[in-house]
């Protein structure tokens, strides 16, 4: 499979348990990305890589329309299970790196934890920066690493070890200069971190499967570089996640927009 197959293949199999999914529905990160992003009035916002459309689903109380964007069809039924609160909430199918919409279409563009399963993140950002109005704010919220390559080197093993349509997580000082040659600025950046038991990180792949086996062993086997990743305690592992919220704008747009 070539990595969008695999990325649709992972989430066509669990797309019911990330409807279900409370961290998603509600972390800490999508709460800061509504207070940075600061969404209000007319206008549409489009949620790319959308899922099952928690964060947009989040965010269409304070716009006119939201429109979520995925490239897997089985999280468009998950989409519309959950539409119905929201009458002017639309789903497309589509893809991240090529968005069917003309320049400018939207004041907001937000993508929440799916950029490090962007096969070309770089182009999926001009994308994002193209159809965002001039005047228009993207929220960006994705895991990232630690600044120590070898650190971040384990961490992008161990996640594809679990997901294999996982690309690439980036660290912050990555992010900001993705951002600069995206043609836009960066307005506000936090993180946020959530420990995770080993079980609830694994979640919802099976968890006495191969790819379970083979990350535990990953796990064991790692170094000092697996400090800033795992933390041992005597009921099991607990994994540091650390999550990026960026808000960003055109170069040309005034700070306040």
């Amino acid at each position: 499979m070539d990595p969008k197959e695999r990325a649709e293949d992972f989430f066509s199999r669990y797309a019911p348990a990330y409807t279900e999914s409370v961290s998603h529905r509600s972390g800490e990160d999508l709460q800061r990305l509504i207070a940075l992003l600061e969404p209000q009035g007319r206008g549409r916002l489009l949620d790319v890589a959308t899922g099952p459309g928690h964060t947009a689903f989040a965010l269409a109380p304070y716009v006119e329309a939201v429109v979520g964007l995925d490239l897997t069809s089985a999280m468009a039924r998950e989409f519309r299970r959950q539409a119905d609160p929201f009458p002017r909430s639309f789903f497309v199918i589509g893809d991240a790196e090529a968005l069917p919409f003309r320049d400018g279409a939207f004041g907001w563009v937000t993508c929440r934890r799916a950029a490090h399963h962007f096969p070309n993140l770089p182009r999926a950002l001009v994308e994002m920066a193209r159809v965002l109005a001039p005047n228009g704010r993207l929220g960006l919220v994705d895991m990232i690493t630690p600044s120590d390559p070898a650190a971040a080197r384990f961490l992008n093993e161990l996640e594809r070890i679990r997901d294999p349509s996982h690309m690439q997580a980036l660290s912050r000082e990555e992010w900001q200069a993705r951002i600069k040659a995206a043609g836009l600025q960066v307005r506000a950046l936090e993180v946020v971190e959530e420990l995770l038991p080993w079980e609830r990180w694994w979640a919802p792949v099976p968890p006495d499967g191969p790819a379970a086996a083979r990350a535990r062993a990953f796990a064991a086997a790692g170094g000092p570089e697996a400090a800033e990743i795992l933390i041992r305690r005597s009921d099991g592992w607990i994994i540091r996640k650390q999550r990026m919220i960026l808000i960003a704008s055109h170069t040309l747009a005034h700070p306040s927009c």
